[in-house]
This record gives C-alpha cells, structure tokens and sequence, in this order.
C-alpha cells in the first residue's frame, strides 16, 4: 500500500477516535439513533453542529483550471477487461487540495471502465477498508446471481472478491456507472443463513427459498454502508459500447466528455465527512473532482458529454445557461424519441447522454445547477456554478441535428399484456430516521412480495410516496418505462432506472406508475429509493425473479 493510503489510515483512524468523543457528549436528540445505527444520520436529519461553509471547504482548491475526464480503468483496449480494483482509505486530489477519504485504486473519481457487448469482464476487488464493502454495476442488464451483479456479495476487511460479467451482445450503448452497494459493515459469519454472500464462488446454489415466500427465520434490519462508502469517493462511470454510432455519420467521430458529478463535505482537518452526512449542510460540487474547471469547444463545434451523478444523496438540477441539450441516452438506454431540455435533473444515479453544439461566435456559458428543492422535508439546492464553457478558435464545420427515435432503442411497453400488478409504498418514520417499503425496513432473506415474479413477464408497479420529500426509485437489472405521474399519462420517451417519485402534497401522496420487464435473468432483482441514506436506513428491498 502507498504511503498517502497508509498515512490515510492512521489519520482516519486518530478522526475516528475524535468523532467517538464527540458523540459521546451529544444531546439526547442525538441519542435518538440506536447502537444499531451508531453515528450514521438520514439525510433528512439536522445535523449536530456546523459544519465549515462551502467557502472554507473550497479553501486550497484551485478552480477554473482545465477541464479533465476521468482516467480510464484500462488503456489497453481490449475486448475482454481484466481489471483489479483496490478499495482504501486514501489521500487524494480534490480540486488541487489533498483530502482524506476513501478510493478506487487512488483517485476520487474511479477510473472509468469501458466495455463492449458481447464480452466478459472480469474485475477483482481487493478490500484494503476496515469495513465489509462490496461492488454493484449499476444499470447494467446482467445476471444478478454468482459472480456477477449480486449486491448480497460481502468482501470482508482485507479479502478479495473476482466478479464475471458476461455483457450481453445486444447490451444498450450508452453511460452507466458502479459504486459500493454494502449493506453492512461487516459480513455475516460463515455459514449463516441470513442470504447474504461472502463473494466465494462454492458452485452450491443459495440457501434462500426461490419461492419467493419471506423466511420464517429473518434476521431484521441491519442499516446499510452504501452512503458512507460512496460519498467517501466508492464510484465511477462506466461506459458500455459507442453510442456515436447510432448517430448520424457526420457525428460517429465528435468528440465526448464524461462529466462525473460528486459532492464533498469537509471538515476542518481536511477528511471527508462520515457517519453524521446531512445533505441540507454546506457541499462542494465538483466536476470529475474539479473545481469548477473549464471546457473550450470551437465555434459550431458539437460534443456528446456522458453525464453522471454518482454521489451519494444530493441532486442537480443542470443547466447550460444559453443551450439545450438534446438527450440521446438515459440511464444507458438509446431514447425512443429525442428531445431538447433546457434542464436536466439528475437525482443521486441518474444518467444523460447529451448532445451540446456550442454557439457559431466566442464566448463563454455556464453550466450549473439550478436552485430547486425535493419537497417540504427534501433539501433546498442553491444555484452553483459547476464549469465553465469557453468557445473560442477555429469554427468547425456544423454537423446534424438529431431528433426521432435513436436505433436499438426498447420497445415501448405501453400496450403489452401485463401478468401482475403491484404497490410499493414508500413512508418513513416522523424522526426521519427510519426508512419503509410496505411497512418495513429492508431485510436480507425478506422479499418485498410474497409471489415471486416470472421471467419473461411484464408487470406494472404503482410506487406511491407517502412522504414531504421526493424518493428517487431504482431498480437493478433492468430498466423500466413510466407509465404515469401523479396520474399524468407519460409519452414514451425512453427506458430509465432512476426516476423520481414525487412528494405528497397536502396529504395527498405523490404516484408513480412503471413497467417492469423481467427479461432474461432470474434471481433477486432489488429497488429501493436511490438517496443512499434512505436505502442504508430500510427503503430498500427486492423481489424473486422464477424461470
């Protein structure tokens, strides 16, 4: 291990040993959390002191310095990937300050990995952490069993796991992204029976019922890691295929930008907020982990930016001051009509492909996130400027506009036989520190539903949301089609898997209605809310796929 990841340690360490002597003189209201929950707090919670302004958490950060992607996980090429991720406790760049936190194979942002359809991919994960974490693939239409997509792995402090992905040859072309999904800081002892997997592939088959029927025997809630982990730095982008080849000719070759969108929380000795992360405190927002850095692009020019919000709670609401973007992807999916938004929200998850052509003179745009806010309980976002566009040079020759459906996009679900229906409700305690699907919190050999859902099938799930605050719903596996909102027929724009349920409004609970194909994978295929300190604290679950 290198001496930033070793000096990372230590110093998260000696915080630790601060963060205990705190908590041990806090208020009552802070004791509110249970030793289950230790100093884990919901988004939704106060937090118990100020945290330093978004102004002193910028201090020894460079911004405006030029715009950079991502480094890429493999620079080889190949088709089938071989690659090994190292999670640690790490010291690293943050917009040109050297923070504390946690990372992929050293950098805030981890390395982008590209795959092709068709291929296997195949990446060890190597624990360097003092906690249980794991990997999940997020949005990837492959088998969440075995060695593949199952968030049920556990890699315990210092094991390793190897996931196998066979990716489909006809897998979606577009922008996905991987994270941490652990959903306890430790492992269940071996040859518990608690479904849950300790990433040793023993070619026996799992020990819970695929009837679909909820043991007899369940463990109860355990709060999950996914928020710790993942507003720490556990998350990167990948990227499946080259959509620029489902476009016009003339744009096959246009040059492309992945834009990873994070948020730090700092505290005064330069570590990266854990436990306590209140999503209403003062944040940094970054691009890539830069400050506000700037891209230039030529007159006329036209660019495809792969955009991602792969943070752990807050949202972005995205604007380009003076543009549009035209959305040829989301969440990894080809569009089945494109359309030309002066915004974008991305809830924690969500993806965009976008098109952005720059103006024919010199000048400069912004791009930022404009205020909004999830709900009378939601956060209340301010605007922020996160890069700036720079048009100068050279114009380069204009290219095509692109408008119907992008080629290989889904079918739309509209009007196929539906084989179930079903409600998820979505509440959650009056102290926000307790998260529910149909009245309970997620446990590990619980299903949602009792009546396991068959392969091949469509179904349509009404999700209600009984809360002040919008609740981003997610579903591994596979993506799915809005039908409606709050009683509003949707138009059948494109497939997504994170799409916002909106708040209640005067009593009256927000609603969502989707489509559900359960194509070519059985297993357990989970949803939950995809603000990770809801999914940590119970708003998750899952439910049994049969052949």
């Amino acid at each position: 291990m290198s001496d930033d990841t070793v000096a990372a340690a230590e110093a998260h360490r000696q915080q630790t040993r601060r963060t205990r002597r705190l908590f041990h003189a806090m208020t009552a209201i802070a004791l509110l959390i249970s030793a289950a929950v230790g100093t884990a707090a919901m988004a939704d919670t106060p937090p118990p002191g100020p945290n330093p302004s978004t102004a002193e958490q910028e201090q020894g950060m460079h911004p405006g310095r030029p715009f950079h992607d991502p480094a890429d996980a493999d620079t080889a090429g190949s088709q089938d990937l071989d690659i090994t991720l190292d999670a640690a406790d790490t010291r690293f760049d943050v917009g040109g300050r050297k923070v504390y936190g946690q990372s992929y194979n050293g950098s805030f942002v981890a390395p982008t990995i590209r795959m092709t359809p068709g291929s296997t991919v195949t990446i060890k994960l190597v624990n360097h952490l003092t906690v249980a974490t794991n990997l999940h693939f997020h949005g990837l239409h492959v088998s969440p069993e075995g060695q593949a997509d199952d968030p049920f792995i556990c890699v315990a402090p210092g094991a390793e796991t190897t996931y196998q992905l066979a990716i489909p040859a006809n897998h979606p072309q577009g922008t996905f992204w991987y994270h941490s999904h652990a959903m306890s800081k430790t492992c269940p002892p071996p040859g518990s029976t608690d479904g849950m997997d300790d990433g040793m592939d023993d070619g026996m088959p799992d020990a819970s019922d695929p009837s679909g029927a909820p043991s007899a025997s369940g463990t109860g809630f355990t709060p999950g890691d996914v928020m710790n982990q993942v507003f720490a730095g556990l998350s990167g982008a990948i990227i499946v295929g080259d959509n620029r080849t489902l476009l016009p000719r003339d744009l096959r070759y246009t040059t492309t930008h992945t834009m990873v969108l994070k948020d730090v929380q700092l505290d005064a000795t330069g570590h990266i907020v854990q436990g306590f992360i209140n999503s209403k405190a003062p944040t940094v927002r970054l691009v890539n982990g830069q400050l506000r850095p700037v891209l230039t692009m030529k007159p006329n020019e036209t660019q495809l930016w792969r955009l991602v919000n792969a943070g752990a709670n807050i949202s972005y609401q995205l604007q380009l001051d003076g543009y549009q973007f035209t959305v040829i992807g989301e969440d990894g999916e080809p569009v089945n009509q494109v359309t030309t938004p002066d915004r974008l929200l991305l809830p924690p998850g969500k993806r965009y492909d976008v098109l952005v052509t720059a103006s024919d003179h010199p000048g400069t745009a912004t791009l930022r996130n404009v205020a909004f806010n999830t709900g009378p309980i939601g956060d209340n976002y301010p605007d922020v400027p996160l890069a700036t566009i720079k048009v100068a040079g050279h114009p380069a020759p204009k290219k095509s506009t692109v408008s119907g459906s992008i080629p290989t996009a889904p079918a739309d679900l509209s009007a196929v036989p539906v084989a179930q229906h079903r409600t998820v409700d979505l509440t959650q305690s009056s102290d926000n520190l307790s998260y529910y699907i149909n009245g309970k919190q997620f446990a590990m050999d619980a299903p949602a539903f009792g009546t396991p859902a068959k392969l091949g099938t469509v179904e349509e799930w009404t999700i209600v949301n009984h809360t002040g605050v919008d609740h981003p719903f997610h579903i591994h596996t596979n993506a799915f089609q809005v039908v409606s909102i709050n009683g509003v027929p949707q138009p059948y724009t494109s497939r997504a898997d994170d799409v916002p349920v909106p708040h209640e409004v005067n009593g009256v609970p927000g609603q969502m209605v989707i489509r559900v194909d359960f194509a070519d994978f059985p297993g357990k295929w989970m949803f939950h809310c995809h603000i990770a300190a809801h999914e940590d604290f119970g708003m998750m679950s899952y439910i049994n796929v049969v052949p």
